[in-house]
């Protein structure tokens, strides 16, 4: 299991030793050179993804307006990332297979939904499957919508709380597929619907939809000021909190990634970014991990509209053409908008050594 993270909600320490631990990523390839592509196969991975598998007609100037693989690849690299796959065979060998179920977790605007929607697509434990019979709901294939103290609960809360429907569930029994996504591009999504999160922050202008410049505000002030706290509530008015939304991203985390407060259980950490960009690649290895399989008898099934469609409240503009397009521009500070001062002050706050393992960079 992983050891470390950044911890930091109730000291204000810059210099926390969080940042001084690794973690370690079991998948990613960063650093492959991109001459071992070709355009060809890059184009048919583009074609077989969004027109033959996912059924989207492009138009001229769609095509015009998808990013090339180079692009993609020197965002986030040329594979999915992902953590905690050392700790699938502990799960597998723990738990019995037909009692094995994955469920999603993760903070707000992590891409929580989409996980769910394409692990209840494309993947079942096969001996839930041969056990219940063709035709059965995806839960009884092992597929739940969430992890049974709630998805977006922090997993320190994991033995306080269960939701009203999986209370009966042996929380062992289920493996946490956890969704992150890039920090600066979540601070963005976050600035326009913090959900539960509460801190000092303008949010985006209605009429225009740009993001304030007061936003993220991860200070009060410029960088010798205090940094602006976060309160976020959970169920049953359960609260957390943190020194600045950075710190949001950095502790909801480590609850995992340091194993403390029943966080030290088996779990896989995958980039939102990779559910977009390579989502059979990283779905068939999070399944795979718990002892499943990717169903033979269809394509694999993509999530083409927004999966926060069937979800009241939720944004549902951004479908998998307008993801590819919007998650695909080069990663610079013109692309936030933020003011200098959160971009400073996310340096200094952010766990470097988490985002070293995801592959996340500053924004240049």
């Amino acid at each position: 299991m992983y050891r470390g993270g950044n911890n930091n909600n109730n000291v204000d320490n810059d210099n926390d030793d969080a940042n001084t631990h690794k973690f370690k990523n079991t998948t990613t390839t960063a650093g492959v050179d991109d001459n071992v592509y070709s355009d060809s196969a890059d184009r048919r991975y583009i074609q077989d993804l969004i027109v033959k598998e996912a059924g989207i007609n492009l138009t001229p100037d769609m095509e015009k307006s998808l990013p090339t693989m180079a692009q993609i690849r020197n965002v986030f690299g040329p594979k999915p990332v992902i953590l905690g796959l050392e700790s699938c065979s502990t799960f597998r060998d723990t738990v019995p297979a037909l009692e094995r179920m994955l469920g999603a977790s993760g903070m707000f605007n992590t891409g929580t939904n989409l996980v769910t929607h394409l692990l209840k697509q494309n993947c079942e434990i096969p001996e839930r499957r041969e056990q219940s019979g063709e035709h059965q709901s995806k839960e009884s294939y092992g597929m739940r919508w969430q992890v049974p103290w709630g998805k977006h609960t922090p997993v320190k809360f994991r033995n306080e709380h269960s939701t009203e429907k999986a209370a009966a569930i042996k929380k062992d029994y289920i493996l946490p597929v956890i969704t992150i996504r890039h920090p600066y591009s979540w601070f963005g999504s976050m600035c326009k619907n913090g959900y539960t999160a509460k801190w000092d922050h303008r949010k985006t202008n209605p009429k225009t939809k740009e993001i304030n410049t007061n936003c993220p505000h991860l200070k009060q002030g410029n960088s010798k000021a205090p940094w602006n706290s976060v309160e976020v509530t959970y169920a049953e008015g359960r609260t957390d909190h943190h020194l600045s939304l950075a710190h949001l991203w950095n502790d909801w985390y480590s609850y995992y990634l340091s194993g403390v407060k029943g966080g030290d259980i088996p779990f896989v950490v995958v980039r939102m970014e990779d559910l977009v960009f390579y989502p059979k690649e990283t779905i068939t290895t999070v399944c795979e991990c718990a002892g499943g399989r990717i169903r033979d008898d269809q394509l694999f099934q993509h999530v083409t509209d927004s999966a926060k469609a069937d979800s009241p409240g939720h944004d549902k503009s951004t479908g998998l053409y307008e993801a590819w397009v919007k998650y695909s521009k080069p990663n610079t500070k013109e692309r936030y908008g933020f003011i200098d001062n959160d971009y400073d002050a996310a340096r200094i706050a952010l766990n470097d050594s988490l985002m070293e393992s995801l592959g996340y960079q500053h924004p240049s």
